[in-house]
């Protein structure tokens, strides 16, 4: 199964996948809603309640309830840029749950942002996410760049990202020469 170890509280973990490892990230959005409140940044428009919500049905059985309040735990706030990705970053109380954050880096690839911006915004926005990591865990999705980016090569955004996290998780088909843990999706 394409599943996500739980996160530590007070840890910033990547996931590196093909398309930012949406299933998995969202079926971890299912397993911490049903224990407490949590929010979900998404910054390639990767968020789907329906499958969130059919993930949440396999563990809640027929209970309508349970369904419905885990899915009220769930705060989603969208970015469509990356300089709106710094500004919900920097509005984002520090809080004592989790936030994951979908697919952060495909903002970044926008080729209207030169290189050296894209750099100094996922700077900016790497304290944020080490700011929210001190209560909770925080737990960032991302996609190597994209092959057909006509722009120059952005490589060294996902060198920033991993560099910064505690953890980096790798998908199984391409992983890096010494990856720290390899999952099989």
């Amino acid at each position: 199964m394409n599943r996500l170890p739980e996160p530590s509280p007070g840890s910033l973990w990547l996931v590196l996948a093909r398309r930012a490892a949406r299933q998995p990230m969202l079926d971890l959005v299912a397993r911490l809603a049903q224990r407490g409140p949590l929010r979900v940044l998404d910054g390639g428009n990767s968020f789907n309640a329906y499958i969130v919500a059919r993930s949440l049905g396999h563990w809640a059985g027929e209970d309508g309830k349970e369904l419905e309040q885990a899915l009220k735990r769930i705060s989603v706030a969208r970015a469509f840029t990356c300089y709106q990705v710094l500004t919900l970053l920097s509005e984002t109380p520090t809080a004592p749950y989790p936030t994951l954050v979908l697919d952060l880096l495909a903002t970044f690839y926008d080729e209207n942002v030169e290189l050296y911006e894209s750099q100094r915004l996922l700077e900016s926005c790497l304290g944020h996410l080490l700011r929210l990591s001190r209560l909770a865990p925080v737990v960032i999705s991302a996609q190597a760049q994209i092959a057909t980016q006509p722009v120059q090569d952005r490589t060294c955004l996902v060198q920033t990202l991993e560099a910064a996290a505690h953890q980096v998780l790798y998908q199984a088909h391409n992983p890096p020469v010494d990856p720290q843990l390899t999952l099989p999706f």
